[in-house]
């Protein structure tokens, strides 16, 4: 049975095989060694770094992600008051250092997966 593409995507998945892992360690969320990757599909051989500066398109992946997370706490703080615009900017760098390996991660597997087509 094979994975649907929101699975492979958010499993951290092989784009063409969606059953290989992309990163060397498991989890949307790791912090030691966290855009360590392959350098090949350990299932079906597939090559993840296509050409140079591949990796440097994910950026526009990721940027999205950024702003789901951050976008309300700027909100929050443009409408406090005194001292509260602080505690939204601090909760604001918070969120940004606690989800940094979901944002580049997922960024780097949304990358491949537009890239690279699945083969059954």
């Amino acid at each position: 049975m094979n994975l649907p593409l929101y699975k492979s995507i958010f499993g951290l998945k092989c784009p063409r095989c969606r059953k290989g892992n992309l990163f060397t360690r498991k989890g949307i969320i790791v912090y030691n060694d966290m855009l360590e990757m392959h350098d090949e599909c350990p299932n079906c051989s597939l090559h993840y770094d296509l050409e140079n500066g591949f990796w440097l398109g994910s950026l526009w992946t990721s940027y999205p992600i950024v702003i789901l997370i951050e976008v309300p706490f700027l909100f929050a703080a443009l409408f406090a008051e005194g001292y509260m615009i602080w505690v939204y900017f601090a909760l604001m760098l918070l969120s940004f250092l606690i989800t940094w390996p979901l944002m580049l991660r997922l960024g780097r597997s949304i990358w491949i997966h537009l890239n690279v087509s699945y083969k059954s």
